[in-house]
């Protein structure tokens, strides 16, 4: 065997092993998402007229949203609209419904009928609020979504008010 020989295949016997990691490594990436939604994020939301997409910028509030490892979902919101105590933290679900986008849902008990001087009707009624979230990953710290949110009586009937919210995420570090 001649020197040169000998030269590649020692060469051939050190990079070898390496492209072949290499190989794996970018394959595994590739089969794995970029990022994901677990974990803690500090969400703004925006109702907005859902015929016009009118947003009601004044109505913005801010929420907390924990996204676990197995799809379970805890949310918590500071809504001024909702008096003290009305209104319990929110549970449910999340999945992944393509590679950067997601659907979250959750549910909140509303503990009381609002309190208010009539003839002026209560805001909220004594029973549920389900809210139905379309998530888009922007990077793996900032999400946008678009949101139904409905409201049901302690009967389980839709009352209203019924709405759209936009939001805007960045994960709690």
């Amino acid at each position: 065997m001649t020197t040169r020989t000998q030269r590649l295949s020692a060469l051939s016997a050190l990079l070898l092993p390496a492209a072949s990691a290499l190989l794996v490594a970018d394959v595994a990436n590739a089969t794995q998402p970029t990022s994901s939604l677990e974990g803690a994020w500090r969400v703004t939301t925006t109702p907005y007229v859902c015929e016009t997409g009118e947003l009601l910028t004044f109505a913005a509030f801010e929420e907390y949203m924990t996204f676990g490892a197995r799809g379970t979902l805890a949310e918590t919101t500071s809504n001024p609209a909702f008096q003290p105590g009305q209104r319990s933290p929110g549970h449910g679900f999340w999945e992944r419904t393509r590679h950067n986008s997601y659907r979250a849902v959750f549910q909140a008990f509303v503990q009381f009928t609002s309190v208010v001087t009539p003839p002026t009707p209560p805001r909220y009624v004594r029973g549920t609020q389900r809210v139905d979230h379309g998530i888009d990953l922007i990077d793996s710290n900032h999400w946008e979504s678009t949101a139904s949110v409905t409201f049901f009586d302690a009967g389980g009937t839709l009352i209203q008010p019924t709405g759209c919210a936009a939001a805007a995420a960045v994960r709690i570090e």
